[in-house]
């Protein structure tokens, strides 16, 4: 598994700042949600995941 570095975590968090609407176009995890699901941005975790609630 890949993670992102410092510098493209501090990216991802200007550009999902939190209160950001989203939705899942695709997600290779056999748990996954299904595709569409739609939730708001809660933080951007140091790995470069995105959290959503």
């Amino acid at each position: 598994m890949l993670f992102a570095n410092r510098a493209q975590v501090e990216r991802l968090r200007l550009r999902y700042p939190i209160g950001t609407r989203v939705e899942l176009v695709e997600m290779d995890d056999a748990q996954a949600p299904p595709i569409g699901t739609q939730g708001t941005v809660t933080g951007v975790d140091d790995t470069g995941s995105l959290l959503v609630d």
